[in-house]
């Protein structure tokens, strides 16, 4: 049995390929007419189309990167607002103590002595703590005197020590706290955020300064040795300027 189509079916096919024959026969009779002429150049309609597509194209490709980086920030950031800053470093002058030692003796200071002026815990912006050092020797004569610092923490007892020897000099000792860059960046809902963000408690610092060995000379009779010293604590803080947001997502 034959199926037979609906007549409104056939005229509307008819119709609408009427149309578009239509439509395309105009756009090429425009893509072949003369547009503009400037003395030998001439500007076709299909020049005109062409150019046109051409910024549809770049526009559409502008769209589909720029969504696309967007996509990738916001999967990648969270949806929280990235900020970078500059970090100015500002030297600071902490405890020291000055005396001197025989053969022998030793001075211990900070927290093993509970003194809470050595104490850095709430300090929050320390970027690092140097103790310090400075020693000299008097009388004795010849090769031979050694000197011990050690410098520990509360929370790390064990620490570091050196060993010095000669006439006298400085021994400095470097407890990292966190160290910026010049630059930082993170991620944060605010800049107040952004800044707490680095902030990290300081130490309670101490240790023990030696005179382990006098000179071989000092065993002469009638020589007397000792050394003097001065320690101290420079602690160095940080600040973030210039905050700037980078996207916000």
């Amino acid at each position: 049995m034959a199926t037979r189509k609906p007549v409104g079916t056939q005229k509307g096919r008819s119709l609408l390929s009427s149309m578009i024959g239509s439509s395309l026969s105009n756009f090429e009779n425009y893509n072949n007419k003369e547009v503009y002429s400037l003395g030998n150049f001439t500007v076709t309609g299909r020049m005109v189309s062409g150019f046109a597509g051409f910024i549809i194209i770049i526009l559409m490709l502008m769209v589909t990167f720029s969504s696309a980086a967007n996509s990738v920030m916001v999967s990648g950031l969270g949806g929280s607002t990235a900020y970078t800053a500059d970090v100015t470093i500002t030297e600071n002058s902490g405890p020291s103590l000055s005396g001197s030692l025989d053969e022998g003796e030793s001075i211990e200071f900070g927290y093993l002595l509970e003194e809470i002026e050595w104490d850095y815990t709430q300090e929050m912006r320390i970027t690092e703590i140097i103790v310090s050092v400075n020693w000299d020797a008097s009388g004795g004569a010849g090769p031979g005197r050694q000197v011990t610092f050690e410098v520990s923490s509360d929370n790390n007892t064990v620490g570091e020590s050196q060993n010095d020897g000669g006439g006298g000099g400085d021994i400095p000792i470097t407890w990292p706290i966190n160290q910026l860059p010049e630059t930082v960046s993170d991620l944060a809902d605010s800049p107040d955020d952004f800044v707490s963000s680095f902030e990290k408690n300081g130490e309670w610092l101490g240790g023990r300064f030696t005179f382990t060995q006098a000179s071989q000379g000092s065993i002469l009779p009638g020589i007397n040795e000792s050394v003097s010293y001065t320690i101290t604590l420079t602690y160095y803080t940080w600040e973030l300027e210039n905050i700037r947001e980078i996207a916000e997502i």
